[in-house]
This record gives C-alpha cells, sequence and structure tokens, in this order.
C-alpha cells in the first residue's frame, strides 16, 4: 500500500491539475448553499390578515384601502394587528358599497375564510399557498427541521458509501438525486409530500457538498487548508446566489427550480474527474491509485519513480490495518478517538445551530431580506479568507477557539442592543451590525471545523468522521427553527441560547490536539499515537502496534 502525501512531495500538493479540478469541483458548493438557505425566501415571513370576503373584492369596494380593511377587520392588540383574527361581525351581511356591516365591537374570532397575504416583496410562497401562519406556523418549522434530518441521513449514507464505492460515484449518485427531487419539490401539490421531497434534496445536496470536501482534502495534500476552506466559500457563494434568483423570481415555485438546476453541471464535470487516489490506496487498490497517480504526474509535467514508489510503500502493519472494513461505530472504539470524536460532534452540532439560527433569522433584521442575507453571505465569504490567512499561522485550535467566542459574545451583545433599541434606529442598526459580527464568526469555525475534523481522523474513516460530524450538526440545525420560534414569546432567549453554547463550546475546544503542518495519519494506530504525542512527528516506517481498544 502507498503513503500517497509522498507521492504528492513529488508531483505537487496543489499542481495545475489539482487546481483545474478543484475549481469544477467548488461548482457542487453553489447547490449546496442555494438549498440550505432557500426557505428564507420561499418561506419568507410576510404581512397576513384574515380574507374578509366580500371587503377584498375590489370589484364591490374598488375605493378601500388595504389599510381601511385592517382597520374594519382586524383587532389591534399589544401596538400592532393580530393577522390570526378578525373582528366576529357577520361579513355575508356587508352589501357594498354600504359598510354598516363593520362592528369593531363584535368578539374577535379566529380566521375562518382563510388569509390575505401582502404581495409587495413575494407573490407567491409556501405559506402562502399553504396558510403556514397563525395556528400551523409550526408546520413551517417542522419542514426547515425536517430538511435538515435529510442532511442528517445523507450524511451518514453518503458518507459510508463514499468509502465503499469512492468520492466520485458517491457525488454522482447524490447529483443525480438532487435534481429529481428538487425538480420535483418545485411542483409538489401537497405540504407533506414537498415536507418529504425537500428530505431528499438536502440528503442528496449535503451528500455532494460533504464528499466534494472530502475529495478536494485528499488531492490536495499540504495544500488543503486553502483548498477545504474555499469550498466553503462555493458554499457562500450560493447563498448570496439566493438574494439574486428570489429578486428575479418572487414566486417560489420558479425559484424553486432555478435553484435545484444549478446542480446539473457535475454531469459533464463526472467525466473530466478522477477517483481519490488517496481513497484507491487506502482501500488497498495499489495499481488503480497508481495509475491515477501518473495522471497527475502528467498533467502537473512531473515524474514519479519506481524509487518514489519503493519510499512511499508503507509497513506490511499498516497495510493490514487499512485493507479492514470500517464504519462509523470505530470512531468511538478507542479511548482518545472517542473523546475527540465527543468534543468534535460538539462543536458540530453548535456551530450547526448558530449558523442557520442566524441565517434563517435575517428576514427578522431590521432592513431588506435581500441585501441582509448577501450581507450575510459576504461575511461568510470575508471570515473564510481570513482562516485561509491565519489557520497556517495561529492553528487550527487557536482559530476555532477564536472564531467562537467571536460568534459567542457577537450574539450576547446583539441581544443587549436589540432589547434596548426599542424605536431607537441607531442601537437597532449596532444590534443588525453585531447579528453580522457573529455571522463572521460562525463563518469562521464552519470553514475551520471541516479541515480540522478531516485533519483529526484517518484515511481509513475521515469519510465517516465527516458524516458523524454532520450528523450533530443536524442535531443543531433541526433544533434552529424551533430556538428561533422561542423569540415570539420571550425575544431575547433565541440569541442568548447561541450566545452561551457558543462560549462553551469554545472552551472544549481548548482539549483538541493541534494538527497544523502534520501529517494525516492513514491508520486508526497512528491517529491514537498522533493524539497522545501531540507534538510528535509521524515515522512513516515506524511498525505502529497500538491495540484498536481503550488503553
Amino acid at each position: 500500500m502507498i503513503e500517497f502525501d509522498i507521492i504528492l512531495d513529488k508531483v505537487g500538493h496543489c499542481g495545475p491539475y489539482q487546481m483545474f479540478l478543484v475549481f469544477f469541483l467548488y461548482l457542487l458548493g453553489i447547490p449546496a448553499g442555494l438549498h440550505n438557505i432557500a426557505s428564507v425566501f420561499f418561506a419568507a415571513s410576510v404581512p397576513y390578515r384574515c380574507h374578509v370576503p366580500p371587503l377584498d373584492d375590489r370589484s364591490l369596494y374598488p375605493n378601500l384601502t388595504e389599510s381601511e380593511i385592517l382597520n374594519y377587520t382586524t383587532p389591534y392588540i399589544d401596538d400592532e394587528y393580530n393577522g390570526c383574527k378578525r373582528y366576529g361581525y357577520n361579513l355575508s351581511s356587508c352589501q357594498a358599497p354600504n359598510l354598516s356591516c363593520v362592528n369593531k365591537d363584535a368578539s374577535p374570532i379566529k380566521c375562518d375564510n382563510g388569509y390575505h397575504f401582502e404581495t409587495s416583496v413575494f407573490s407567491y410562497t409556501t405559506n402562502m399557498q399553504w396558510s403556514l401562519v397563525c395556528d400551523r406556523k409550526l408546520l413551517g418549522a417542522i419542514a426547515t427541521s425536517l430538511f435538515f434530518a435529510g442532511m442528517w441521513a445523507g450524511a451518514i449514507i453518503f458518507g459510508n458509501l463514499a468509502d465503499y464505492i469512492g468520492r466520485r460515484n458517491t457525488m454522482l449518485v447524490s447529483s443525480i438525486g438532487c435534481v429529481i427531487s428538487g425538480i420535483s419539490v418545485a411542483f409538489a401539490p401537497w405540504f407533506w409530500l414537498f415536507v418529504v421531497l425537500r428530505f431528499f434534496v438536502a440528503a442528496f445536496s449535503h451528500a455532494s457538498y460533504l464528499i466534494m470536501f472530502v475529495y478536494v482534502v485528499e488531492i490536495t495534500g499540504k495544500k488543503r487548508t486553502i483548498s477545504g476552506v474555499h469550498v466553503h466559500t462555493s458554499f457562500a457563494i450560493g447563498y448570496i446566489m439566493n438574494s439574486l434568483v428570489a429578486y428575479l423570481l418572487r414566486d417560489w415555485r420558479y425559484f424553486y427550480l432555478v435553484i435545484t438546476l444549478t446542480q446539473t453541471p457535475y454531469f459533464l464535470i463526472y467525466f473530466l474527474i478522477p477517483d481519490s487516489p488517496r481513497w484507491h490506496f487506502s482501500n488497498g487498490r495499489d495499481a488503480k491509485g497508481k495509475k491515477i497517480s501518473e495522471k497527475f504526474a502528467k498533467h502537473n509535467r512531473r515524474l514519479i519513480t519506481e524509487k518514489d514508489w519503493d519510499e512511499a510503500q508503507v509497513s506490511k502493519t499498516d497495510e493490514r490495518l487499512l485493507n479492514r472494513t470500517y464504519t462509523s461505530l470505530d470512531l468511538f472504539k478507542t479511548k482518545k478517538m472517542r473523546l475527540i470524536t465527543f468534543n468534535c460532534m460538539f462543536q458540530w452540532l453548535v456551530i450547526s445551530m448558530v449558523y442557520y439560527g442566524l441565517s434563517l433569522n435575517a428576514g427578522a433584521l431590521a432592513g431588506n431580506i435581500f441585501v441582509n442575507n448577501a450581507v450575510n453571505g459576504l461575511m461568510e465569504i470575508m471570515a473564510y479568507f481570513i482562516v485561509q490567512l491565519t489557520m497556517d499561522r495561529f492553528g487550527r485550535r487557536n482559530l476555532l477557539i477564536a472564531f467562537m467566542e467571536l460568534q459567542g459574545l457577537a450574539c450576547i451583545f446583539s441581544t443587549v442592543f436589540t432589547e434596548v433599541a426599542g424605536d431607537n434606529q441607531a442601537l437597532q442598526a449596532v444590534g443588525v451590525a453585531f447579528a453580522f459580527i457573529g455571522k463572521v464568526g460562525v463563518g469562521g469555525t464552519f470553514g475551520v471545523i471541516f479541515n480540522y475534523t478531516a485533519e483529526l481522523y484517518p484515511t481509513v474513516i475521515r469519510g465517516n468522521a465527516l458524516g458523524v460530524g454532520s450528523m450533530a450538526a443536524r442535531v443543531g440545525s433541526i433544533a434552529s427553527p424551533y430556538i428561533i420560534l422561542l423569540q415570539d414569546y420571550i425575544s431575547w432567549l433565541p440569541t442568548t441560547i447561541f450566545g452561551v453554547l457558543s462560549i462553551a463550546a469554545g472552551i472544549l475546544a481548548t482539549f483538541f490536539p493541534e494538527t497544523m503542518k502534520r501529517t494525516m495519519p492513514q491508520t486508526i494506530p497512528e491517529a491514537e499515537f498522533f493524539y497522545k504525542k501531540k507534538h510528535a512527528k509521524r515515522d512513516k516506517n515506524a511498525q505502529l502496534t497500538v491495540e484498536l481498544a481503550d488503553d
């Protein structure tokens, strides 16, 4: 079996051929970003009230303004109109153009003729189609949480599949599934069918994104910091594109159809992409791995000699361990790795909870929803460039701690300024600014945690590790829409939860080993050896005999 990092020393860790592959694979990050944040627009919160025929009939009451209808029909409670109720007088007694039927002393009742939505910003949303407001508002949160549950399922299923059939084929399967399920979503006539189809979209789109990250990191070796971080930049580009597509297409069905079709370029890219040589070597398929490595060398104008192959040959002990079949359970079988895994899972959970909590709440911020979403995406991209410039200088652990504490403190300060602002626009702006700073923090933690997790685990279970990390992240993302709903009852509670958990995660991150400028391990014993000897460089010729059991 071959140590691929040594071969990369010969052919280049990020030569022209890898740059070519990475650039095209980044295109898979765009649909992932589009789908993940799409609900900000297709389920956007717009003003609504009860539908009140015949007063809503412009042919009968052509001179009746929206504000007058609201005043005549909707109770004004706690300094705002309650769109879930109307005055309970008999609407059928209204005879145009007479308004003598209006009785604002009548007891309020729930909307009995459906709802009237404002369409000045969005012409048609899922909230409008299925009346996901008032007593049905929880259904919208359920739909969002089940989307994240789909990401959970995709991470586990396709994380294991990628270690079995390879990265390239897994990305193809997931891309096909994403396009089919995404187009179906755009034509779904029933709410629960929409929810089920979105579950599958999440599973497939997240799988292609996750496995693309694994592939990019595996083929770029010592340049994995830059290549891995900018996987998330491609995601953030999709995030920003949501604003453009939603601005141009205000009907959610056309919007969803367009964002789904952004996955189709991979069907052409597939024929240009070889499978990961590292994956072939780690599964004992040296001949295939060598053939692809020679292709890397040819396109990078390098040469791999027989001496290079001999130097890259690993020990028989390592080879025996690499040829084993591994599952996600192997992440918990050894003492050090088990502790690392639990800590990683908590980091992923908190990061994802805060990330989607801040992202999906963009519509609640003061200002324009299209601009706020785009600024959020730009804050992410800025964070990723900060990560690129600092990760190899200050280390993964220190950067994770710093970004985690930044996002935690920003959430708390945003809460404080928002709560005390009242009608003071200056203080409101400060609160929004801290929310954007929090987005920089959580973007940075996402940029670090993917790379950090990939480097903490050996090749044989790296896909599984990222899958389990992503699974833990889905627990956080599934919880985020319900935590956001708490602001309807206690306005300061959601961002306080985000802030406190972020600070706690930053403290726990101090227990990780540093992986900066360390060769990625290939076997579980090598990883255990590294956890114990945090600052020791790996000797590829060492006969590691660490037992695959607890100390």
